[in-house]
């Protein structure tokens, strides 16, 4: 693929998490991503509080963070809103017994009045809005529908990108909520330095160039991949990095 239609993208990527069954790991599933999911949901998305709270994801994906906060954390309403059109018949599929209100939207405006919900979330959505008119623009409406705290979890760096893909850096994302009136008041990063570099050192060599997001590799890939991840999942504890998935919470001033 060389160019990126959200829209495409993702709903060739919903079709391949639908073959899987019951998993939703929005992209590869490998034993890297499986081991990256569970240690983000324990540090990342349970330690935001949600009880008794109305909470929108932006970019539910398959549907596995708001099944996850609907089964574990008690929020009063939850709500999420997505680019992908069959992105939105999985998660509605996935989410068929729990109170969850979804809509498709067109990636930077969002259907809800001002103010609507008491926290608002992304998980990895800011950072393929690659267009700066329209990431400033879905920013400004996840602080318009929002009326307390903003939590985005997004991948970090100097502004690498690719296609669909761009890592900025946690500044930006001060700076640009800062213009709507919420300020930045925590950052945390979801390590994972030697995990991660050991999935990219396999990642490079041995997976097809023509390897798509969501596509499914081998047993024996699968094996490579994930026969050191107990050792190298301890070694992320003690070799930590400022970069790649942070997460970042916001609030109202």
């Amino acid at each position: 693929m060389t160019n990126y239609e959200p829209e495409v993208y993702w709903s060739r990527v919903a079709q391949e998490i639908e073959k899987r069954g019951n998993n939703y790991i929005a992209g590869d599933d490998n034993p890297y991503y499986r081991y990256k999911r569970r240690k983000f949901l324990k540090e990342f998305l349970d330690t935001i509080d949600v009880q008794s709270k109305t909470v929108l994801e932006v970019g539910f994906g398959p549907g596995g963070n708001l099944k996850h906060l609907a089964m574990h954390h008690a929020p009063t309403k939850l709500f999420g809103a997505d680019v992908s059109g069959k992105m939105l018949e999985l998660a509605t599929k996935n989410l068929n017994k729990h109170d969850v209100t979804l809509a498709k939207i067109d990636g930077a405006n969002l259907p809800y009045p001002t103010q609507v919900v008491d926290i608002s979330f992304t998980v990895t959505v800011l950072q393929h809005n690659t267009d700066d008119t329209a990431f400033k623009r879905l920013v400004q409406e996840l602080c318009r529908v929002t009326k307390t705290m903003i939590v985005i979890m997004e991948d970090i760096g100097a502004g690498q990108s690719g296609i669909g893909w761009i890592a900025r850096p946690v500044e930006t994302y001060r700076s640009v909520f800062a213009e709507c009136g919420f300020t930045l008041s925590d950052v945390r990063f979801l390590n994972t330095k030697i995990s991660r570099r050991w999935y990219e050192s396999i990642d490079r060599r041995f997976i097809s160039s023509r390897h798509q997001e969501g596509d499914p590799i081998s047993f024996a890939m699968k094996c490579l991949i994930g026969l050191p991840v107990p050792i190298t999942s301890r070694l992320d504890r003690v070799f930590v990095e400022k970069a790649n998935l942070a997460k970042m919470v916001l609030q109202r001033a």
